[in-house]
């Protein structure tokens, strides 16, 4: 059965059917109003909830990592954890500084700490290259080479133009016995970066393993041209030459090459690494590596830094007193060691070092005192008698330093600076040229690579005139070292000397 609509009654005239009553419309709009109204608290109770969850992740900060045995640690490694360890905290969703905190872990040899942070890298900025680069190094200092070739290959994938990315990737491949991809990888790192000495020796390496020794020449003397402090380069380049008979040229190569430590690609990352270095051996050798490099205030501040988390270390105080002299300050070197002789007076360092502060104070006879002490208490230590050497000379005891320099040569035979240092005396202080050129022959003997001793044989061959000598000297300077400041006079004077 229907039923019938009920006929709304009007008070006017009767209402068309197909049209709604305006309290019929009204009731439509409502019910429409309270739908919209419903429809917006449900969205609005959707988008809280969604603003809530996004809120939740954004939130969220990975923890840094702690290490486990802190209280083990080198107290300067602990010291310095620890104020990093406080300032990441601080702002634990800075990832630049979880990366600083990665980069001191790494440097202090805490690579299990390092890949940790590193990751928490990866996960507050998945777009940083170096982040992912330094989880994969992290697994190869941690002896996962698998898992490090897996994550350079996904570094390559993911940032097609970072050539650190194609360096480590070519060397894992390399490490793997994988030449192909190793090829592969260098070649692009080669388009990326033309002035990187690494992908050119990279190929050059790939050619030497397959036995291709003339093709791993030519892109090895590339490397060299592009860094000659290459070492690396120029060890591959002597392994090169050699295989392809050229012994000669070998030889040099091999012994510039000699003791070649590989240091990877620099990047951002690795270039801020030393800073954060505190392990006590490190400071040693970054002190060490500033004074060779001429930087000896610098080596002062290593040194001075870790002697006060060491405050008791004769290696360290011995070394401060050496920077003090370098840096042309020995009244501060004096005081440390007289108070490291005063509690161990046979300690042998502190009294070859205490010689040449004496010397530097012109405090001659002093400086002898300590000198013979030292040989005293180590006859055949070759330093004990350079140091005697050295207060002998400052007194204008000549020949006497020559016997001491003769000593000491007996005790190291093989060292060829001694030889440069008794040519020297026998030159400039004796007027012994003779003498003096057999020296600096024989320090060429023992080290044919040794700058000083190729220098002073040219400059002696020319004041004698002996053009041919020059000559040869001259040509072992430059292919020894290309940029030497003196070669530029040298040269000027061989023409001169050739002049009819």
């Amino acid at each position: 059965m229907r039923i019938k609509p009920q006929r709304t009654k009007s008070h006017g005239p009767q209402a068309n059917a197909a049209e709604p009553t305006q309290s019929t419309t009204a009731a439509v709009r409502q019910k429409l109003a309270r739908g919209r109204l419903l429809a917006i608290c449900i969205c609005g109770i959707a988008a809280g909830l969604l603003a809530v969850i996004v809120s939740k992740r954004t939130l969220h900060a990975p923890q840094p990592p702690f290490p486990q045995e802190l209280a083990k640690l080198d107290p300067h490694v602990r010291a310095y954890v620890s104020e990093t360890l406080k300032w990441v905290r601080g702002a634990p969703r800075d990832w630049d500084r979880q990366a600083t905190l990665g980069i001191v872990y790494a440097a202090n040899s805490l690579w299990l700490e390092a890949r940790l942070a590193f990751s928490n890298v990866v996960h507050l900025n998945p777009n940083e290259p170096l982040a992912h680069l330094y989880v994969g190094i992290s697994n190869q200092e941690l002896g996962e080479p698998g898992q490090a070739l897996n994550v350079f290959r996904e570094v390559t994938r993911r940032f097609p133009n970072f050539a650190q990315g194609y360096y480590r990737l070519g060397d894992a491949f390399l490490k793997a016995g994988d030449l192909d991809q190793a090829e592969r990888a260098f070649q692009r790192l080669v388009e990326l970066a033309p002035k990187e000495w690494r992908g050119y020796a990279g190929l050059g390496d790939v050619q030497l393993r397959r036995g291709k020794f003339n093709e791993a020449v030519s892109w090895l003397e590339k490397a060299v041209r592009l860094d000659w402090s290459a070492a690396r380069a120029h060890h591959l380049l002597g392994m090169a030459l050699r295989e392809s008979g050229r012994t000669q040229e070998a030889e040099i190569e091999l012994s510039l090459g000699v003791n070649a430590v590989s240091y990877p690609m620099p990047d951002a990352w690795s270039e801020r690494a030393p800073e954060h270095m505190k392990l006590l051996q490190d400071q040693l050798v970054m002190a060490d590596e500033a004074a060779q490099a001429g930087q000896p205030q610098r080596s002062v501040r290593i040194l001075e830094e870790a002697l006060m988390f060491h405050p008791t270390n004769n290696m360290i105080l011995n070394n401060l007193a050496i920077a003090h002299n370098r840096s042309g300050q020995p009244q501060k070197a004096r005081p440390l060691l007289l108070k490291l002789l005063q509690s161990d007076a046979r300690y042998l360092p502190a009294h070859i070092t205490l010689s040449f502060t004496s010397q530097l104070l012109g405090a001659n006879q002093e400086a002898l005192v300590h000198a013979e002490r030292a040989v005293e208490l180590a006859p055949t230590t070759a330093q004990a008698h350079v140091a005697k050497a050295n207060a002998l000379l400052a007194m204008e005891r000549d020949h006497d330093a020559v016997a001491a320099l003769e000593a000491a040569f007996g005790c190291d035979p093989k060292n060829a600076e001694i030889q440069v240092e008794l040519g020297d005396v026998k030159w400039r202080n004796l007027d012994r040229p003779d003498e003096a050129r057999d020296h600096y022959k024989k320090a060429i003997q023992l080290n044919r690579t040794l700058l000083k001793a190729h220098l002073r044989l040219a400059e002696l061959a020319i004041e004698k005139a002996d053009a041919a000598e020059a000559d040869t000297a001259t040509q072992m300077i430059r292919r020894l070292s290309p940029s030497e400041p003196s070669l530029v006079l040298l040269e000027r004077r061989l023409k001169q000397l050739r002049k009819p």
